[in-house]
C-alpha cells in the first residue's frame, strides 16, 4: 500500500532551512558517513514526488546553475502553486492547484506500488499533515543549532506521531522515523 512520506533534514532544534531559505548548512553534511546510503534505500521506495512550488523553483534554479541534470528520474512529481512555473527537461511533472486531499489519490496512483514523497517545503508538508494523508515523517537531524529559520512544519494543527525506528549510521547524523498516530 502507497504511503506519504515527509523525508527531511533539519537542525537539532527543528529547522528545515535557515531564515532566509538556505539550506547549505544541511548540504554540507551529504557526505557525512551513512546520509548517502540512507538516502539511497529511502529514494528506491520511493514511485512519486510532492513539492511546493517554492521548493520546486529553488532546485530548479539550483540544478540550471550547477549544470546539473533532472535527479528524480521518470519518476512523477507533483507540484502544488499558485504560479505559473518553468517546466524541467526530463521530468515528468503535473502542476496542480487545491487541497491536497484532493490530489491524493491521483498521486498516489502515479506512485504505482511504492510510497509518495512529500519534499517539501514546509508550508506543503503541513498541508499533507493538517488533511491527515501524511503517513510518516523520516527526519534526518544534523548537529547545528540555527536558533530560527523555516520549522520542520507550518502548521497550526496538533499532531501526535508514533515512533517507529531509529537507523544508527556511523558519523553524526542520525536518522528517525514516525507514524503518524490516527
Amino acid at each position: 500500500m502507497t504511503s506519504f512520506k515527509y523525508y527531511v533534514g533539519a537542525s537539532i532544534d527543528g529547522f528545515i532551512a535557515d531564515s532566509t531559505g538556505d539550506v547549505s548548512w544541511l548540504e554540507a553534511f551529504n557526505h557525512e558517513a551513512g546520509v548517502r546510503q540512507s538516502y539511497e534505500e529511502f529514494f528506491a521506495g520511493v514511485g512519486a514526488l510532492v513539492f511546493g512550488g517554492e521548493t520546486y523553483l529553488w532546485l530548479v534554479k539550483k540544478l540550471a546553475s550547477d549544470g546539473e541534470p533532472w535527479p528524480y528520474g521518470d519518476k512523477p512529481v507533483w507540484v502544488f502553486t499558485h504560479h505559473e512555473l518553468p517546466s524541467t527537461e526530463g521530468a515528468d511533472l503535473t502542476f496542480v492547484r487545491g487541497d491536497v486531499a484532493l490530489w491524493a489519490r491521483d498521486i498516489a496512483q502515479s506512485a504505482g506500488t511504492k510510497d509518495v514523497w512529500i519534499v517539501g517545503g514546509a508550508q506543503l508538508a503541513g498541508k499533507f499533515l493538517e488533511s491527515a494523508v501524511l503517513d510518516e515523517l523520516h527526519l534526518v537531524t544534523v548537529p547545528v543549532v540555527l536558533g530560527d529559520g523555516i520549522n520542520l512544519f507550518t502548521s497550526g494543527n496538533r499532531s501526535r506521531f508514533e515512533f517507529i525506528n531509529r537507523i544508527d549510521r556511523d558519523g553524526q547524523v542520525s536518522e528517525v522515523r514516525y507514524r503518524l498516530a490516527r
